[in-house]
């Protein structure tokens, strides 16, 4: 296994973790889990382009690393940035709103929609791996 699906492994466990969450109402540990699937994702691209994996958590920076690769990853500012804050969000409470179940379900939304543009981008048979597991 390469190194990029090792990562996309745990970007799998991460998204599944979340969605179980989202289940048993465990909110924000769920939308942790989402944030961790996005950066996750966006690392695999990165070491799929390039071999190095970026020790940050922020996914802002994260996406504009993956544009130097393919512009096209401009369209994941928007996403990105909503998960962003998910990293840390929750450590203190008395500085922000505990996330609900549509928040949850939304972020898991956010988060699937990166992870399946970076699967996209990985697979393509022009720039891409042509089988992923």
């Amino acid at each position: 296994m390469q190194e990029h699906e090792r990562w996309l492994k745990i970007v799998e466990d991460d998204l599944k973790s979340a969605k179980a969450l989202l289940k048993v109402e465990v909110f924000s540990t769920a939308a942790y889990h989402c944030q961790q699937a996005a950066e996750k994702a966006l690392k695999a691209y990165i070491v799929f382009k390039n071999g190095e994996a970026m020790k940050i958590h922020d996914l802002m920076k994260l996406v504009k690393s993956c544009c130097s690769f393919d512009k096209e990853f401009e369209k994941l500012y928007k996403d990105a940035g909503l998960l962003n804050p998910f990293s840390t969000k929750f450590r203190y409470p008395t500085e922000f709103d505990i996330p609900d179940y549509e928040d949850t379900k939304e972020a898991i939304t956010q988060a699937q929609k990166i992870v399946n543009f970076v699967l996209k981008k990985i697979s393509e048979p022009e720039t891409g791996q042509q089988e992923l597991f």
